[in-house]
């Protein structure tokens, strides 16, 4: 009963922390525009927003013309001079021969952001180059039709796997991460709180030890739920489809693992600007190492989103037991008990 009470005392102080306060209105923010920010990433990198590039040419090359229809450079030093000033979005130097193999350079601008931009609609000028240069040839080329199950038509824009992709790869991570470390920093101000404030020998005449840890941790996990519940639910009314239960118990595991590194943190330095000084540095090269790794706790959010189940889930969640139960063997320390 002691540990509830504690729970809602830090619960009512949550409200306190701006921080967290706008980590959190920022995460509802993110689940509930999905789509729009799924879409808008969509539309800067899909090819049908950008139909048409402006090609310059260097040499010769009659069927590209055709399909691409270039400005012409008398030399590669001009075409490239053209490109700086930013008068065209691309450079190829082509010589072509329709009876053989053809050799293409093609120059970009320096600007990563630009070039990223031109890249998917050279690709499809050269595409359909490609498949002209294969009828002038004789060979043969592919066509494929997509049909639904009753044999009708269907066109699917190529920006619709793009969105798939930063929906499940981008912003479901994005929002656990997120998550993980508004709970992570909950943790080191609720065990702080009382040492800062000078009222932890007041509590402890009142409430033993275990009862104010349990109380700190039934507050966590109860945040964690809600926000965890927040952005499902903002996900499921934008229309992403994921499995609810999967995708929780995988968000979990990576909760835990934090909290717990948050609770070691605070078990080693009391104070709490010291505290998450020491959780940041500990925290961000842990996620960095989750994205560049496969398996990881956020590679198993991923796949549990898209249903689909991954063994190493228990070698993680056997990881987190032992974390947490270091963490709460050694949480006594924080009140000098």
């Amino acid at each position: 009963m002691d540990a509830v009470k504690i729970a809602k005392k830090d619960l009512k102080s949550l409200t306190k922390e701006k921080t967290i306060v706008l980590a959190i209105m920022l995460l509802i923010s993110i689940s509930s525009l999905s789509q729009i920010i799924a879409f808008g990433l969509t539309v800067l990198y899909s090819p049908s927003v950008h139909t048409e590039i402006r090609i310059g040419l260097v040499g010769s090359g009659i069927v590209f013309e055709r399909v691409a229809n270039p400005i012409h450079f008398k030399n590669l030093e001009k075409a490239l001079l053209s490109l700086k000033k930013g008068e065209i979005d691309v450079v190829v130097v082509l010589k072509e021969n329709s009876s053989g193999i053809n050799y293409i350079d093609v120059y970009i601008p320096r600007e990563e952001f630009k070039a990223v931009k031109i890249m998917p609609s050279l690709r499809d000028v050269m595409m359909k180059y490609q498949d002209e240069l294969r009828k002038c040839m004789g060979i043969p080329v592919l066509s494929l039709r997509t049909l639904d199950s009753e044999g009708r038509y269907l066109n699917i824009p190529e920006g619709i796997s793009i969105q798939f992709r930063v929906i499940y790869t981008v912003l479901i991570p994005l929002l656990a991460i997120l998550t993980a470390i508004i709970v992570g920093v909950y943790v080191i101000d609720i065990f702080c709180e009382e040492i800062e404030k000078d009222t932890i020998e007041l509590l402890l005449c009142c409430v033993n030890v275990r009862d104010i840890v349990f109380g700190k941790m039934l507050a966590v996990f109860i945040v964690s739920i809600i926000l965890t519940v927040v952005w499902i639910i903002g996900l499921l009314l934008n229309g992403v489809m994921i499995n609810v239960s999967l995708t929780i118990l995988s968000s979990f595991i990576f909760y835990l693992m934090v909290v717990s590194l948050a609770l070691l943190t605070v078990n080693f330095s009391i104070r709490r600007e010291k505290s998450q000084l020491v959780f940041s540095l500990i925290i961000i090269p842990l996620i960095l190492s989750f994205l560049a790794f496969n398996p990881s706790p956020l590679s198993l959010i991923v796949k549990s989103s898209l249903s689909i189940f991954d063994i190493s889930v228990l070698i993680f969640a056997i990881v987190d037991v032992i974390l947490f139960s270091l963490a709460l063997k050694t949480s006594k320390n924080v009140y000098n008990v």
